[in-house]
């Protein structure tokens, strides 16, 4: 079946991705008595009160996202993308009352008109949406993942973050995302690369690695997580999802004799070495170090660290036991 007044409608309406409202089609110059024969008739199917799609079977993910900025009204934009879990997240300004729609979340955003794209439907820009999601991260962490991703996805800089986080009076972990936004700068890609930063190197006063460098190596272009270039070693950091599988376990074995072979030693380190032993792992990667033309001494964290138990043959460790207390 067919109505050409629904079809010119539709037309007019195309980035909607067949999705309309009851009162975009009498604005449209339809009258209610047609919209109720287009629903007999099934050409179009109510989804929420005053949104209808133009047929009867699935929604695709577009759809879905659409169907939720109508039925949420003026100015409503899509947010979270990545959240998990079927419901769409979608973010109203903060001084609106809205009804939540079956399948949707809703999220009060102050001064919403400002942080929205003019995409199709309308989305949370990546940098707000970045925030919001801190604004509701459980741990540092999450934090940190949120911060990272977003930045090595390209979504967004660590400029426009700033310039967000400034827009803003109010914002969860303030502080922590500022100190992440400086290590992101400074190279780090990942929650296990942060935690490296902060409890290994940092809290036990390690040389400062730097971070992502670029290099040739057998005639392929290589980047070191962490390069402690000085003494020639390479830090490589690798998280559960990372380095998996026969081509990539070959590959880092060739990139790592390639290193050897140009006079460099190559660290790898996983999430055991950094989230659960960084003090043992501080104490190793000090002996490398050490081994290698390092002139100092790592520091202890606390009156508990693995530095103390250890004898440093250098004046920079000369009073170490008593530092830690």
């Amino acid at each position: 079946m067919d109505d050409p007044t629904l079809r010119r409608l539709l037309a007019d309406l195309a980035h909607q991705d067949g999705v309309v409202t009851h009162r975009q089609l009498i604005e449209g110059g339809a009258e209610p008595h047609d919209v109720r024969r287009w629903v007999r008739a099934r050409l179009l199917s109510p989804v929420h009160r005053g949104v209808h799609v133009d047929h009867t079977g699935p929604l695709t993910a577009r759809q879905r996202e659409w169907v939720a900025v109508l039925a949420c009204g003026a100015g409503a934009a899509v947010c979270l993308l990545g959240a998990p879990g079927p419901l769409v997240h979608v973010a109203i300004d903060a001084s609106r009352r809205v009804v939540a729609p079956p399948g949707v979340r809703l999220h009060r955003v102050t001064g919403l008109a400002a942080q929205v794209r003019s995409t199709s439907p309308p989305r949370l820009a990546p940098e707000h949406d970045a925030l919001l999601a801190i604004d509701l991260a459980a741990t540092e962490d999450e934090v940190v993942r949120i911060l990272t991703d977003a930045v090595r996805a390209r979504a967004t800089t660590p400029a426009r973050l700033r310039a967000a986080i400034d827009s803003r009076s109010r914002l969860r972990h303030r502080r922590l995302v500022l100190e992440v936004l400086d290590d992101v700068e400074r190279g780090t890609q990942s929650v296990l690369e942060h935690r490296y930063l902060r409890d290994v190197e940092r809290a036990h006063q390690l040389p400062a690695a730097t971070w992502q460098q670029r290099r040739r190596v057998g005639g392929r272009t290589e980047y070191a997580d962490a390069a402690y270039e000085s003494q020639q070693v390479l830090v490589e950091l690798d998280g559960r999802t990372a380095h998996t599988g026969w081509d990539a376990e070959n590959r880092d074995a060739r990139r790592d004799l390639d290193q050897a072979a140009a006079g460099r030693v190559t660290v790898r380190l996983r999430h055991r070495q950094v989230l659960a032993e960084p003090c043992a792992t501080a104490v190793r990667l000090a002996r490398l170090l050490r081994s290698r033309g390092w002139t100092g001494a790592p520091r202890p964290c606390g009156p508990r660290c693995d530095v103390i138990s250890e004898t440093w043959s250098h004046q920079a460790a000369t009073g170490l036991r008593d530092e830690a207390g």
